[in-house]
């Protein structure tokens, strides 16, 4: 199933491509996130086309589905970072604007790696509950717990709706991110290192109250409504956006089926009001 009316990809470069990086090895807790771009494609068709909060229509975009990338089970974190990053730089030197269903939030480092390769100024706006500011976690590097410190080494970096972190991460937190805030409002230090940038944001869909997404791996308590979420994503209308993910849905988790339709009905208001003129 391709994501709602996406064309399958061909020669022909889109505007925007839609991707899938159906990994979840880097899991701390609970998986199932491996399993969230097929279900979010299968969502995506229960939704709308059209957007009343952007009054556009995916109809009229130029949007192709180009499948998933090949991460099969026993992958190392390593070369399964390697091939999203692979794939994602295909697509950007393409000029094709990228939206990536993950996964866990290590798939993050390897979209964010591809598509510097092609911006090379590229900085990251992360939307998280969680700081992923560690070292290593669990004796691995690559642990979802470890993205974002990973894309600091990068390039300038904030993340908005992070609550939880150990003592360690926040305190790191202050030497290495341009900004953070427990609330969605983009420090002004990050503003200014973001204007004219090309732009990543990723997506941690644990940053929304896990009683509007219930079906992830890491829920934390006091996160934002659905509204507040879409609302500032959307206020970035404007913004040299490159790339955007959504990741940790686990939808093995919900047995109602609300958090694929969540992610679908957001990447579908987010590429209408982001990624198109």
């Amino acid at each position: 199933m391709l994501f709602l009316e996406s064309r399958a990809a061909d020669e022909r470069p889109p505007a925007v491509v839609v991707q899938g990086a159906p990994y979840d090895a880097a899991t701390s807790y609970r998986r199932g996130s491996a399993e969230a771009p097929a279900a979010v494609r299968s969502a995506s068709d229960s939704i709308e086309s059209f957007s009343p909060r952007t009054q556009r229509d995916l109809i009229d975009v130029d949007i192709a589905d180009a499948g998933d990338i090949d991460l099969p089970g026993g992958l190392r974190p390593e070369d399964a970072l390697d091939r999203i990053a692979a794939a994602t730089e295909q697509h950007a030197r393409n000029g094709s604007l990228v939206v990536t269903f993950g996964g866990d939030h290590s798939i993050s480092v390897g979209t964010a790696r591809g598509l510097r390769a092609v911006y090379p100024d590229l900085v990251h706006l992360v939307y998280d509950a969680h700081m992923d500011m560690r070292e290593q976690y669990e004796g691995s590097e690559w642990s979802h717990a470890c993205g974002t410190r990973h894309l600091s080494g990068a390039g300038a970096t904030c993340v908005l709706g992070v609550r939880s972190g150990c003592r360690e991460e926040w305190s790191d937190a202050t030497k290495l991110l341009t900004g953070f805030a427990e609330d969605l409002v983009i420090p002004s230090a990050f503003r200014v290192a973001m204007a004219g940038m090309p732009l990543f944001i990723s997506v941690d869909m644990d940053v929304l109250d896990p009683s509007i997404l219930p079906g992830t791996g890491n829920p934390e308590p006091g996160g934002p409504t659905y509204k507040e979420l879409r609302d500032s994503l959307l206020s970035l209308a404007g913004s040299r956006v490159v790339g955007i993910d959504f990741v940790e849905v686990a939808p093995p988790i919900d047995s109602s089926g609300l958090s694929p339709i969540v992610a679908a009905e957001l990447a579908r208001d987010c590429i209408l009001g982001l990624l198109v003129p």
